[in-house]
C-alpha cells in the first residue's frame, strides 16, 4: 500500500526534515503548502553556511539558525540572526566586523574571525568582547588584535579559550589581566619585540595552557621570561620561538 508524504504525522515529518540542511529544506519543501511551512518554521537549532548564492533560504530561516559560518565577504544583515551561539567569519569584511554586537548576538558562545592581514578588529568590537558584554562568550578565535589600551576597567569573566594574532608583546599580559578566567591562550606574534613590565606583585592567574608562536623570531628570551611571571599556574606550554639562551636555562626558567 502506497502512502503520500503529506499523510505522515507532524512528528515523523520533522524527524525526516532533520536529515536535510536549510538549502535542501527550502528547495524541497518550502512553499508546498501552509502545513509544511509551519512545520519548517517550528524547527530550531539549524546550522548554516552562507555562500554567495543562497541568501534567500537563510533569510526565511534566519531566526532558527544557531550556528552560522560565512564564507563570503559580501554585506549581510546580521540583525536577522538573533539566536546565534556560534559565528565563524572566514573572510570577514569591515562591514561584517562592525555588525558583531552584543545587543544583536546576546547568546553568542563561540566566535571565530579570519580577516585579511591588513584588516584589524574595530575598537568597538574589542571593547565588547573584553568587557563582558557578550556574557556567554566562552571561545574566541580572533584575527589581528593591535589595539588594547586603557582596558584596565574592562573584564571578561566568560572567556575560557582565546586565540589572537598581535603585533605588540604588551598585549599578552593585558589580555591576561582582562580575562581572569582564561584557561587556554594561543598567541601568534608578528611585530617588534617590546619591553614588558613584570607584574607589580605576585600574580596568580589560573591559565592552564599557553601556546606562543613567533614565526619571525622577534621575541627575546627576556620578554618571554616576563610573560612566564604572568602565568605561574600553567600546566601545558607550547613555545615556537628562536631561543637565544642555552636550552637548560630555558628549562630552569620555566620550572622556576
Amino acid at each position: 500500500m502506497s502512502s503520500r508524504l503529506e499523510s505522515l504525522p507532524n512528528e515523523l515529518l520533522i524527524d525526516v526534515f532533520k536529515y536535510f540542511d536549510i538549502s535542501n529544506l527550502y528547495h524541497s519543501f518550502w512553499g508546498l503548502n501552509q502545513r509544511f511551512n509551519n512545520l519548517l518554521h517550528s524547527m530550531k537549532n539549524f546550522s548554516f553556511i552562507i555562500e554567495k548564492n543562497n541568501s534567500l533560504s537563510f533569510k526565511i530561516f534566519a531566526h532558527q539558525i544557531i550556528r552560522l559560518k560565512i564564507q563570503t565577504s559580501q554585506s549581510i544583515d546580521f540583525s536577522q540572526f538573533s539566536n546565534l551561539n556560534s559565528l565563524e567569519l572566514c573572510r570577514a569584511s569591515q562591514n561584517q566586523l562592525e555588525q558583531i554586537r552584543s545587543n544583536i548576538m546576546h547568546n553568542l558562545v563561540y566566535l571565530t574571525i579570519s580577516t585579511p592581514f591588513h584588516i584589524s578588529l574595530p575598537l568597538e568590537l574589542i571593547q565588547e568582547i573584553f568587557s563582558n558584554d557578550f556574557r556567554f562568550l566562552h571561545y574566541a578565535h580572533l584575527s589581528r588584535l593591535d589595539i588594547f589600551e586603557n582596558f584596565s576597567k574592562f573584564q571578561s569573566f566568560s572567556l575560557h579559550t582565546l586565540y589572537i594574532t598581535c603585533t605588540d608583546s604588551n598585549i599578552i599580559p593585558l589580555v591576561l589581566q582582562t580575562c581572569p578566567n582564561l584557561v587556554s591562550f594561543h598567541v601568534t606574534f608578528f611585530g617588534q619585540n617590546r619591553h614588558i613590565l613584570p607584574p607589580s606583585s605576585s600574580y596568580n592567574h589560573s591559565l592552564e595552557e599557553f601556546f606562543l608562536h613567533d614565526p619571525y623570531h622577534k621575541l627575546s628570551f627576556d620578554t618571554i621570561h616576563i610573560i612566564f611571571l604572568f602565568i605561574p599556574n600553567v600546566k601545558y606550554l607550547c613555545l615556537q620561538f628562536l631561543c637565544d639562551v642555552p636550552f637548560i636555562n630555558l628549562i630552569e626558567n620555566i620550572l622556576n
